[in-house]
């Protein structure tokens, strides 16, 4: 985990499985559970967090929620081995599939707050950036990989980076897919904090309890207004997930995953 476990006493899991809820009172953990794969994103953890989204969204108890990943990552992004098997027909699914998933994170009722260390790269950090904010360990490492593959960020990254920077730097980071440190991110003001790894979770769930005990109607009403602010965010992110769609049909795309699968089997001796 990205904290010491287990979680602090009073805390108890609710949903196990692929992505684990651990609650107490008012504020909820979503954990990402796959540390083997440093919870790269698959069909199934696909699944495990429409349900972990679905349960806190209709949670009466819970006011706030802390997102994070076990072992060493928040999430590496995308499993690779999975795009070989998006093309033109399915691109599109898989991307409303996104879509949807994260702008619940956007327009839900309660806010939630990203604990990040390790990577959190890709897909990873598109999920982070749905977040209402970002509290960042030590060892976090943010970045857009998807221009690697032939790709573009299509589940709202894009769109969301563009809006949390300048759009130079916006440009730069989507086409060179550069990694930022923690400190970098704080910097450039993508993440709010950066604490050690070790207190990364308590101080995330110190932040949640502290939005959680405030009125919640003024909290979603805040929220809301926030969101607002920028009213073509939905015309954007349409465009997004349909460019990012077609591209999954292109040869370069097939040329560069199958490469990348190649290399993954070769270091497993073959697997």
């Amino acid at each position: 985990m990205n904290a010491s476990a287990p979680f602090p006493a009073p805390f108890t899991k609710v949903i196990e499985g692929r992505v684990e809820v651990w609650a107490y009172e008012s504020v909820a953990v979503i954990l990402m559970n796959r540390p083997d794969k440093r919870n790269a994103l698959n069909g199934e953890q696909i699944e495990a967090l429409e349900a972990a989204f679905s349960w806190f969204a209709r949670s009466s108890a819970t006011r706030a929620a802390v997102l994070t990943g076990a072992g060493d990552a928040f999430c590496a992004g995308g499993d690779i081995s999975m795009f070989a098997g998006i093309n033109a027909d399915t691109g599109w699914n898989f991307t409303r599939r996104g879509y949807d998933l994260l702008r619940s994170l956007e327009t839900g009722r309660k806010p939630v707050i990203a604990a990040v260390s390790g990577y959190c790269l890709a897909g990873g950090f598109e999920i982070a950036l749905a977040c209402d904010f970002i509290i960042a360990g030590a060892s976090a490492k943010f970045g857009m990989a998807e221009v690697n593959l032939g790709l573009i960020p299509g589940w709202g990254g894009t769109v969301r980076l563009g809006k949390a920077l300048p759009v130079r730097l916006a440009r730069q980071l989507v086409l060179t897919c550069e990694r930022l440190t923690a400190d970098r991110a704080i910097q450039l003001g993508l993440a709010n904090e950066v604490t050690s790894d070790d207190q990364l979770l308590s101080r995330a769930i110190a932040l949640a309890e502290m939005i959680a005990g405030q009125p919640p109607l003024a909290v979603q009403a805040a929220r809301t207004v926030l969101n607002a602010i920028d009213p073509s965010a939905d015309e954007a992110l349409a465009l997004e997930g349909s460019l990012a769609a077609n591209l999954f049909a292109t040869t370069e795309v097939a040329s560069r995953v199958r490469s990348w699968i190649d290399k993954a089997r070769s270091k497993d001796g073959g697997s």
